[in-house]
C-alpha cells in the first residue's frame, strides 16, 4: 500500500529572463524586500596611461614590427629608447613622435 504524498509547497522561482509571472508578481507584492540606499554617482576615474610604451606598443604605434623596431635597436638606427633594466627596454611616447616628425618630408 503506497502512503499518500504530502502536498508540495510552490516555492518561488527566480526570474532569469526578465519574465514575470502573476504568481511572481503577487509574492512580490506581498513580501516586499527592503531596497539598498542608492548610491552616490561619483565621476568616473580616469588613470593616466604608461608614461613609457614597451617594444610591442611602441611599435604598434609606428606602424612597424616588432622585429622591425628590435632590429633598427640594434643598427643603432630608429627612435630613442630608454633601458629601464638590463632586458627591458621602453619608448617614451614623446620621443616617438618626435622621430616621426624629424622624418616627414616636406
Amino acid at each position: 500500500m503506497k502512503k499518500p504524498r504530502a502536498k508540495e509547497e510552490h516555492l518561488p522561482q527566480p526570474d532569469l529572463f526578465g519574465e514575470t509571472t502573476q504568481s511572481s508578481q503577487a509574492s512580490r507584492q506581498t513580501s516586499p524586500r527592503p531596497q539598498p540606499a542608492p548610491r552616490p554617482r561619483r565621476g568616473r576615474i580616469v588613470t593616466p596611461g604608461p608614461l613609457l610604451l614597451n617594444v610591442r606598443e611602441a611599435a604598434a604605434r609606428l606602424g612597424l614590427s616588432k622585429s622591425t623596431l628590435d632590429k633598427w635597436r640594434c643598427a643603432g638606427k630608429g627612435p630613442r629608447y630608454v633601458k629601464s633594466t638590463d632586458r627591458a627596454v621602453r619608448y617614451d611616447p614623446e620621443d616617438l613622435d618626435a622621430w616621426i616628425a624629424a622624418r616627414k618630408k616636406h
